[in-house]
C-alpha cells in the first residue's frame, strides 16, 4: 500500500574510488545502483538529488519535502538495503517518537522538524547490523553484492516452482519473469525485460534479452534478442534471433 506522507530521497552519491562520471548509475543485474536502493521505498513518495562528500544533508533535502510526515534519506551506495529493513527503521523512529535518526548511511527524519532546522546538531545514533547498510566503495564491493543479489533472485524464482540446475551458472536479471514448472540448465542468460512462460526448457547455453519465450518452449545454445517466440516452439541449437516474432 503506497504511502505519501513519507518522502524517500536517495542521494545520488558521486564516489571518486569509481573511474566512472555517475558512479551511481552502475549497472547490478539489470538495474542501476541507485534503482536498488529506490525499490526499498517503492511504497514511498520517492525523489533523487545529487549529493557529494561535503553536501549539506538538510539543505539538499528540504526542497522536497511537501505535505510529508517523515523523511527518509539513504545513499544511492547501498544496493543492498530492502523494504524489511525500512521497516524495521521505522518502526523504531516512530516508538521513541523521534527528531532525528542517524544512521550508517542515511537519515530518518520528522518533517517538520527537518523544515525548521538549519542543520542537525545533536541525533540518535542507530547502527542497524547487517551487509545490507554496508556501503559499495569499490569494484571490488559491486562485484560481492552483485553476487549477493544474485542469489537472492535465484532463490526468489526456485521459490515460485523455477528448476536451476546449477546456480553458479545462471544468470538472470531483476526484472525477468519466469513461469513455473520451467526448467534452467546450466550456462544461461537472462537480461532486461524478459518474460518466459510456464514450462519452458532452456537447454545450456543460451542468451535471452528483452525477449517473449512462450509456454512450453525449448531453446537449444542459440540468442534470442527483442524477439517474441510462440508456445510449443523448439529453437536451435545455434540460433540467432533478433527482433523477431517466432
Amino acid at each position: 500500500m503506497e504511502n505519501k506522507e513519507i518522502l524517500f530521497m536517495v542521494l545520488l552519491y558521486k564516489n571518486e574510488n569509481f573511474q566512472v562520471r555517475a558512479p551511481y548509475d552502475l549497472n547490478i543485474l539489470g538495474k542501476k545502483m541507485w534503482q536498488w536502493v529506490a525499490m526499498a521505498g517503492e511504497d514511498f513518495d520517492i525523489k533523487t538529488t545529487p549529493c557529494t562528500f561535503d553536501s549539506d544533508i538538510v539543505s539538499l533535502v528540504k526542497p522536497y519535502v511537501k505535505n510529508h510526515k517523515i523523511v527518509c534519506v539513504f545513499y544511492s551506495d547501498t544496493p543492498l538495503i530492502n523494504k524489511s529493513n525500512i521497516e524495521e527503521i521505522l518502526d523504531y523512529f516512530k516508538y521513541h517518537n523521534l527528531n532525528v535518526l542517524k544512521l550508517k548511511r542515511g537519515y530518518i527524519f520528522n518533517a517538520e522538524y527537518l523544515l525548521s532546522c538549519n542543520n542537525v546538531l545533536a541525533t540518535e545514533n542507530r547502527l542497524f547490523d547487517g551487509k545490507e547498510f554496508e556501503a559499495v566503495d569499490s569494484y571490488e564491493d559491486v562485484y560481492n553484492v552483485t553476487k549477493i543479489l544474485q542469489n537472492l533472485i535465484l532463490d526468489y524464482h526456485i521459490q515460485n516452482g523455477v528448476q536451476i540446475i546449477d546456480k553458479n551458472t545462471t544468470y538472470i536479471d531483476a526484472d525477468v519473469v519466469i513461469e513455473k514448472g520451467c526448467r534452467i540448465e546450466p550456462n544461461n542468460n537472462i537480461k532486461g525485460n524478459t518474460y518466459i512462460g510456464e514450462n519452458v526448457i532452456l537447454e545450456p547455453n543460451n542468451t535471452i534479452i528483452d525477449s517473449i519465450i512462450s509456454k512450453n518452449g525449448i531453446l537449444k545454445n542459440s540468442y534470442v534478442s527483442n524477439s517474441r517466440i510462440s508456445e510449443n516452439i523448439i529453437v536451435g541449437p545455434f540460433e540467432t534471433i533478433i527482433d523477431k516474432n517466432v
